[in-house]
Order: structure tokens, then sequence, then C-alpha cells
């Protein structure tokens, strides 16, 4: 696992064995910026909710964002994301939380900080919290005006198009994972192949 563009491109991370957690591929990571390339940019806040050893918003550190986010559950995985930031120098960038992604939105809300960017990879079995963090970040406002949720799930699981002012406007597929991304309302749709709910 590394770091696949930007300051500290080609970077190793650190990974956790076995299979507690499951990191987004270097080629998933890739099309996912690459299509952000542009909010990225210009983005302040890049928030990772299930950070797991922290490679995504490390990633967007690496692409210029100024700060990261970083919340998981998991003692074991806040200490690789603290090992990580060390290797890459990124600590001054970073704010690390042994947080659920639900407490960690909260932190964001009372803390009054907008993101630009949202990455949320939660286990895959989890795909009813995640329609409950969508409304969430909807109803807190925690999305900045033109941010973008980026939501990385398992196939089968049926993702909404539209929950409260959150709308997808594309979705990829990459075997069994699809990518689907999301904006605030008053965005055109692109290409979100996501099948509307009833």
């Amino acid at each position: 696992m590394r770091v696949i563009a930007g300051e500290k491109r080609g970077k190793k991370l650190i990974s956790i064995s076995g299979d507690r957690i499951r990191p987004t591929t270097d080629k998933v990571k890739g099309a996912i910026f690459n299509s952000l390339q542009n909010d990225v940019r210009a983005a302040k806040v890049f928030v990772d909710l299930f950070a797991g050893t922290g490679a995504m918003g490390i990633e967007a550190i690496s692409r210029g964002v100024e700060m990261a986010c970083f919340f998981d559950l998991s003692a074991d995985s806040i200490g690789i994301v603290k090992k990580n930031l060390a290797l890459t120098g990124y600590e001054a960038s970073a704010k690390v939380f042994n947080l659920s992604a639900e407490k960690g939105l909260e932190w964001l809300y009372q803390n009054k900080i907008k993101a630009d960017i949202i990455f949320m990879d939660p286990p895959y079995a989890k795909g009813a919290e995640t329609i409950g963090l969508i409304e969430m970040i909807a109803e807190k406002e925690i999305l900045s005006e033109n941010g973008k949720l980026v939501i990385e799930s398992e196939k089968s699981v049926i993702m909404p198009v539209v929950k409260k002012n959150i709308t997808c406007y594309k979705s990829k597929n990459y075997g069994i994972t699809t990518v689907s991304y999301y904006t605030r309302e008053n965005y055109e749709r692109e290409n979100c192949s996501l099948p509307r709910e009833l």
C-alpha cells in the first residue's frame, strides 16, 4: 500500500494484517482522486469517516488538501493512522479521533467544521448505517456548499440516489465494489446508475 500521487508519491504505508479492514485498492483510490481532482485542489478539509490505515486522508494531504480528519472506532486502526502520518510527516495536517463515524460527524458539527470532501468506506455489512450517516450529513449540513461525499460500498447494496438534500451525481462499479459520488442539491446528475429509492 502506498501514496499514489502528489508530494509523497510512492511512499509506502503500513497496513493491518488479517481481514479486520479492507483497504481501498490503488485502482479504486486512483479513480476516486482522478474524479475529484478539481475538488481536491480547492479543498481545505477532507474527512475519512472509517479511516482504517488512513491511506485516503494521507493521499488527500499529499495532493494538497490543507487538513484531513480521521475517525475510526478501532484503536488498532487509529494506531496505524498515527504511524502512517508520522511516516509521511503529515501529523500537523491531521486530526485523528478514536470515534465512530456518527460521533465523528457530531464532532464536526459541534466544532462548526464544514467538510469539502467526505470519504466513507464502511464495512460492507453496514449498508443501513451508511444511509443514516448520509441523512446526518444532510441534516447537520456538514458538507461545504460545493462539497462532495464519496461512498465505497458492496455492489449488491442499494444506495439512495437522493437522501434529503444530498444527491448522487455519479456512480461507478469496480468488481464487487461500487463508488457513489454525492453532492448537495441542485446539482445535475452526470452518470449515476444507482436505482432510485422506492
